[in-house]
Parts: C-alpha cells; sequence; structure tokens
C-alpha cells in the first residue's frame, strides 16, 4: 500500500532515534514524520538527526508551534534542514499544545492570527526577502537569511478546528490531520481547506495526512484492540465535541455510545468495528481496512502512530513498525 508513513514520538529516546528511523527506511515506509513533544524531545534536532541517519525517506517535522521560537530563528533552522537534504524535509507549524504553551506563558490573543503572521514572515524570509516591520507578535528588523535554500520544503499545518484548516489550504501546502482522524472527519476536513483554498485562489495541490494511532497483533487482536480503548477512551470522548466528528456518521455512533454508557465506561463499551474507525487496532487485516478507509475518504497518506501507551521501548516499537509493513504490504 503506497502512501503509509510512521511516526515517532517522544516515547523513543534520542539515543535509539537513529536505529529506529534507519529501520523505518528498511521497512519501505513512505515518510516519516518526528513530533516535538514540549520538555519530552526536541523536534528540529530530531529531524535533524533522522534525516542525517537515512539516505532517502522524506522527513516531516510534525510540527512545532509557532510562538515558541521567533519566526526568524524558525525559518533559518528550516532552510538548513531544507539545503542540507533537499526534497527530504517537510516544515510543520502549528498551535502547539494549549497546556503547553501555556506553561511557556506564551498563549497568544488570537492563534489563528499569530500562525498567520508566522507563517507569512517564515515564507518571506525562506523566498530571500529582508523584514522590518512589527508585528502583533513578532518585530523585525531588516531580517534576512544569509542562505536561504535552494530548493523549498513544503510547510504543513498540524491543526483541527474549521478556522485553522482554512487557514492551511490558504497559507500551507498541506495539513498533518492529528489522532483519531476518522474517513468522515476526513471529508470534513478536505471541505474546511479547499474554502481556505478558494478564500486565496490558490490552485496547487495541498496534501493531507492523517495520523492514525496503531496496535496491532498477530496473536491476541481483540486484547491488542481493547488495550488501545481502554487507553484512549478519555481522550477519544473528548474529541467527540469536536466539530470534525460530530458532523460525522461516526461521530455520531460515539455520541451515541457515550449517552448511553457514559464517558467513564467508552473503554469498554465501544464497539471495535466503531474503535476501528478512528485507530487502526487488532489484527494486520483489520489495521488495513482502517487505513484504506482513511486513504478511500481523501488522505494522501496515512501516518501509523504505535501506541504510545503500550509501546515505550524501542523494541516494541520496531516490532510494531515490522509488523504494520507486512500488512501494508500484502495491501499493494
Amino acid at each position: 500500500m503506497s502512501g503509509v508513513g510512521i511516526q515517532v514520538g517522544a516515547s523513543i529516546s534520542p539515543v535509539d532515534l537513529p536505529e529506529v528511523v534507519r529501520r523505518a527506511e528498511g521497512l519501505g515506509y513512505s515518510e516519516l514524520w518526528l513530533a516535538e513533544d514540549y520538555f519530552q524531545l526536541g523536534g528540529i534536532a530530531s529531524a535533524a538527526i533522522a534525516l542525517a541517519s537515512t539516505s532517502t525517506i522524506p522527513v516531516g517535522l510534525g510540527v512545532v508551534s509557532g510562538v515558541v521560537r521567533h519566526p526568524a530563528v524558525t525559518a533559518m533552522e528550516f532552510a538548513t534542514l531544507a539545503s542540507t537534504f533537499p526534497g527530504r524535509f517537510m516544515a510543520g507549524l502549528g498551535h502547539g499544545s494549549p497546556a503547553w504553551v501555556r506553561q511557556m506563558g506564551l498563549t497568544p490573543r488570537s492563534p489563528i492570527r499569530s500562525l498567520r503572521e508566522v507563517t507569512t514572515a517564515i515564507r518571506m524570509l525562506l523566498d530571500g526577502e529582508t523584514i522590518t516591520e512589527s508585528g502583533e507578535y513578532f518585530d523585525f528588523d531588516g531580517v534576512s537569511l544569509d542562505r536561504a535554500p535552494p530548493v523549498l520544503a513544503p510547510i504543513y499545518y498540524g491543526v483541527q478546528g474549521p478556522a485553522s484548516l482554512r487557514l492551511s489550504g490558504e497559507l500551507a501546502d498541506g495539513t498533518l490531520l492529528g489522532w483519531f482522524s476518522s474517513p468522515g472527519s476526513v471529508v470534513w476536513a478536505r471541505e474546511r481547506i479547499a474554502e481556505g483554498e478558494e478564500r486565496s485562489n490558490r490552485s496547487g495541490p495541498h496534501h493531507v495526512a492523517a495520523l492514525c494511532l496503531l496496535s496491532i497483533s498477530k496473536e491476541d487482536p481483540n486484547k491488542a484492540s481493547r488495550k488501545m480503548a481502554t487507553w484512549a477512551a478519555g481522550m477519544l470522548a473528548a474529541m467527540a465535541e469536536s466539530p470534525a466528528l460530530k458532523s460525522s456518521p461516526e461521530g455520531e455512533e460515539l455520541g451515541a455510545v457515550i449517552r448511553e454508557a457514559g464517558k467513564d465506561r467508552l473503554g469498554e463499551a465501544i464497539p471495535l468495528s466503531l474503535l476501528r474507525r478512528f485507530v487502526a487496532a487488532g489484527s494486520p487485516d483489520d489495521c488495513a481496512t482502517t487505513v484504506s478507509s482513511l486513504l478511500e475518504a481523501g488522505a494522501d497518506r496515512v501516518v501509523l502512530v504505535p501506541n504510545p501507551a503500550g509501546y515505550r521501548s524501542t523494541a516494541a516499537m520496531v516490532d510494531q513498525m515490522v509488523l504494520a509493513q507486512t500488512l501494508l504490504a500484502r495491501k499493494e
């Protein structure tokens, strides 16, 4: 199956990162994404390690908050990676986890306006322009990059709200949809992105990659599924109120289960057939069906995320990657 990548998160030690990313490349995944989880794992440094440790696989930074660094610093980092590894680096921007951003005292008055300002400045700098202006969030006094990259890296937004998705369609080259993307929410996100594209008269392709939590087992697929359900229940219950899920058929089904069983019992009450609309859990065939449904709904790629609660060791992460590669290879 083409268009299937893997994400490595903060559960993996940076010491083990070269081994894991080389294995991902050897298994044939289409791309590799690195998360920046604040106070745990630096995304830009991790992307540099991953790019230097591999030779062909595209590496995405998924994603850094636009407000935790000055846009000139972010542009400089993007330019360095894009110049050193031309055609392989995918930049990623987003709002950042509200809790983490709040801990650093960096919560913007308007997440939308701040992300627009940051993206515009980064693009200008990467295009070789000099900026002198006082923005709402950042100031520039004759700022330019000494080495603008010869090949620009695509900029992805890691966002999920309707206004942010429209902004992604307007300003970004692609969108990285978060955990618990379902077929219905992918369709809904594509519609919001298209509204942003229309607003800015953009006509180029806008690539959508959907993150998909993974818990795969040949020996005991039901146990793997229930383990995922128990771990994810709280977050899935919170996501049930999001515009993306409330407007989708599977979101309506999830809401019905929550109303009948209550949020506290969602992990044990959710039918596995419904769970698998949101995550790749169970047997290789179960997981292949979930991935196929996301691609058919409009995702250009699906990025598998081995369940961070259940697979914290490097060996366990690699085992999940190998099992998933086996099922994906069967689907080509």
